[in-house]
């Protein structure tokens, strides 16, 4: 019997549905570009997470018996002192706008799945600093810096794959015409995390 891989390991123990959206979802992510998701598996936490740095996006699983869960986010790289904590400029309200011009309906479903920012002074240090407000269709979204919840079902998975693929391709476009990568921003100096 061959030995499994970390990621099958990890995976081994849930439905075969669940299995092969899985499965799917991380052939799919790893075969983007430019976007160049990296794969890392953290067997104690039973966690997948694959992160495009250049971008400052990452999408992750939780399988952890009662506790599955699955999101994409910008993240905040948040070692260190707090006044060097920093992120990626993001592209969440330009992305949706990208979405709805061929998609409405995604784009607001994406939007509606923003995990709401709970407005607690302690989530990092003395004060939140991932609370974002994001913009889209005369609607505003108090967030945890683009945090995305999505469920468990085939439709979840789709959803997550197409907004990554519309976000590809904005960053195709952005390569095209020589934008740079986006900037870095310390997250305690500006007004979106206030």
């Amino acid at each position: 019997m061959a030995d499994t891989s970390p990621f099958e390991s990890i995976i081994s123990t849930l439905p075969q549905a669940l299995k092969d959206e899985i499965t799917e979802t991380d052939q799919y992510l790893k075969a983007l570009r430019p976007l160049k998701f990296k794969r890392t598996i953290d067997p104690k936490a039973k966690k997948i997470t694959y992160v495009a740095s250049d971008y400052g996006i990452s999408y992750m699983f939780k399988i952890s018996g009662t506790e599955l869960a699955h999101n994409f986010q910008w993240y905040i790289v948040c070692c260190g002192k707090p006044e060097t904590w920093h992120r990626r400029a993001d592209y969440m309200e330009e992305t949706l706008s990208y979405i709805a011009k061929t998609d409405q309906p995604l784009s607001e479903r994406i939007f509606n799945a923003l995990k709401t920012c709970p407005g607690s002074d302690n989530c990092y240090d003395q004060r939140c600093l991932a609370r974002t407000v994001y913009t889209f269709s005369g609607q505003r979204k108090l967030t945890c810096h683009g945090r995305v919840e999505l469920g468990l079902l085939h439709n979840d998975f789709c959803d997550a794959r197409e907004f990554l693929r519309y976000f590809n391709e904005l960053v195709n476009e952005k390569i095209a015409s020589k934008e740079p990568l986006p900037e870095k921003i310390i997250v305690c100096k500006t007004k979106r995390s206030l």
